[in-house]
């Protein structure tokens, strides 16, 4: 008996140690690839559409012909709702949300807003519903109101803005890009542009690289665009 007792502790303290290990390695990677993320500073990006900076995530506002219409929602309601002041936009001037997934940090402030239209692609109600989450003991559940589920290449009029959704999963299963008028490609945590191409996301965010590799091919040319609204690589300005 004094043996197995004796087993079992130096079982528990072998796991204990393996898992202090991972989550210091983890921290470290984090925190490398946090700070190698350059998003942009809040403010105009021109006399229609406007950046937020909430830590070191981007989420970008679109004035419509009576409101805005955002893309992602930031890390935290404290830190959006300061850049949305510096701005000069209050949350309840925001008439849609659309999420290009449902990480915490593109949805920390979805508590600012009441009475929007949230849309997210259907394959990522499974990262809100308690079914799938980034880690098997990391699943959410989402708390913000009702949404609308879109479908692959849909396309969206809303407030006087078209809006197209090309699916991109791999950050994860209902990661998506949109396309916002002809100009303006909204990327969230699906690629970097490195010398005017796509490249994968930072790998230890992703879910299925792979995949996400595979799906952005699908994508428009760099050049098809004015401007690149990357989640967390800032506003690419691909001409002039």
């Amino acid at each position: 008996m004094k043996r197995f007792k004796k087993s079992l502790l130096f079982g528990i303290s072998v796991f204990a140690g393996l898992l202090i290990v991972y989550s210091v390695v983890f921290y470290v990677r984090f925190q490398k690839a946090t700070k190698a993320m350059v998003p942009s500073e809040t403010g105009a990006i021109n006399d229609s559409v406007f950046c937020i900076k909430d830590k070191y995530v981007n989420a970008f506002l679109f004035r419509g012909d009576t409101g805005y219409l955002m893309v992602d929602a930031g890390f935290t309601k404290k830190g959006f709702n300061r850049g949305l002041e510096m701005i000069g936009i209050s949350p309840n001037q925001v008439h849609t949300i659309l999420l290009t997934h449902t990480d915490a940090d593109h949805i920390g402030a979805m508590g600012l807003f009441e009475n929007v239209s949230v849309f997210m692609h259907k394959d990522e109600e499974q990262m809100v519903n308690g079914t799938t989450g980034k880690m098997k003991f990391m699943k959410t559940k989402w708390k913000y109101g009702p949404y609308t589920l879109l479908e692959s290449n849909d396309t969206l009029t809303i407030d006087g803005l078209k809006i197209k959704i090309i699916h991109t999963p791999g950050h994860t299963p209902g990661s998506s890009c949109f396309i916002v008028g002809s100009d303006y490609l909204l990327t969230g945590d699906n690629l970097v542009v490195n010398n005017n191409e796509y490249e994968k996301f930072v790998e230890m965010f992703n879910m299925d690289t792979p995949r996400q590799e595979e799906s952005i091919k699908v994508l428009p040319e760099p050049a098809s665009f004015k401007y690149i609204l990357t989640g967390h690589h800032g506003v690419i300005k691909t001409s002039d």
